[in-house]
């Protein structure tokens, strides 16, 4: 019984030990290609008083006469720039370190519509970063997908049922190209990282817009890197969780896109995973971590106190039951 009891001992700490290696290590490839350049999709969103605001960069390889986006909120969007370097500040903020304002300006009301063209609405058209942008609604799909072929967008007519989903929910449509004259001024054929932009909505919930990336997914999966902020640990079915802090204003000093985005105390959670086209049926809805698995909020698990702190709790967990099974032999015996 012994010789068991110490066996399973040093399998679970040799086991989180090699385990703990592999997450510091990454694999393949460095931190900053894991943050930076893998991912398919670069989110980042601050989640305070059924306030979101979310900041999307995505990868695209072709013309950029070509590249458009389709992006479905279920509140009236308000849309802001954002810097190239907001991710690579989020990469620094959230690697692993060695031991030892926007305001609501659209708040007073949703505008009225300018045009309607038999069944889609336009609200308005704006010029945000390098983007022309065009946010509508509609109450059909199909005037929706001719909208969008006729003015450029390209959209596949199996993605009709998809529309349809954002359609009935009464979301919005914020529909995106690149500007003519970016097109001019820098290379007309386009790889790698989109510049990043911004889009601020009222919503009951921290959500994700996935659902409609499944027009696009490739065969091999689409990855997914979100970095939130807010009042709790959150976290979706299926994600892995690089990082948990919280996180004040003084933290971001060295951070300045960021320190211009967050003004108050936030739990910053990172979150990433890879998704098929089939696991894409539906928007992703972050949620609060349950506490009774939270046990990174009150102890890093990443440093070396927090797995020593781990190892013990298991070894006083192992020595109860090594106790319990010794009374129940007396207890027979007798």
């Amino acid at each position: 019984m012994k010789k068991l009891f110490f066996l399973i001992l040093i399998f679970i700490m040799a086991n989180f030990y090699f385990s703990s290696i592999s997450l510091t290590d990454g694999g393949l490839f460095t931190p900053l290609y894991r943050d930076i350049y893998e991912p398919n999709q670069l989110a980042m969103i601050i989640f305070d008083d059924m306030v979101e605001k979310i900041i999307f960069q995505i990868d695209y390889e072709g013309d950029a006469e070509d590249f458009a986006w389709v992006i479905p909120v279920p509140g009236y969007p308000k849309l802001f720039p954002v810097e190239d370097e907001i991710f690579y500040e989020l990469h620094e903020l959230t690697k692993p370190t060695p031991p030892s304002g926007f305001g609501c300006g659209w708040g007073a009301g949703i505008p009225f519509p300018g045009l309607e063209d038999e069944g889609v609405h336009i609200w308005e058209e704006n010029q945000v970063g390098i983007y022309h942008t065009t946010t509508l609604s509609a109450s059909d799909p199909n005037s929706l997908v001719e909208w969008l072929n006729d003015n450029g967008y390209a959209f596949p007519i199996e993605g009709q049922e998809i529309l349809d989903y954002y359609v009935q929910k009464q979301w919005f449509f914020v529909a995106m190209k690149i500007q003519s004259d970016e097109i001019v001024n820098n290379s007309e054929y386009h790889t790698g990282a989109i510049q990043p932009i911004g889009i601020m909505f009222f919503s009951d919930e921290m959500i994700y817009p996935l659902k409609i990336s499944a027009l696009s997914a490739p065969s091999w999966g689409t990855e997914v890197l979100i970095y939130t902020f807010s009042d709790e640990r959150v976290t979706f079915p299926g994600a892995t969780e690089e990082y948990n802090a919280i996180i004040t204003p003084d933290q971001l000093k060295e951070y300045p896109i960021l320190q211009g985005l967050i003004d108050e105390t936030f739990v910053l959670t990172k979150l990433r995973k890879t998704f098929t086209s089939e696991e894409m049926g539906d928007d992703l809805v972050l949620v609060p971590v349950p506490k009774y698995i939270a046990l990174g909020n009150i102890i890093d698990l990443n440093s070396p106190v927090g797995q020593f702190i781990l190892i013990i709790g298991i070894f006083i967990f192992l020595l109860k039951i090594k106790s319990r099974v010794q009374n129940l032999k007396t207890f027979k015996i007798i």
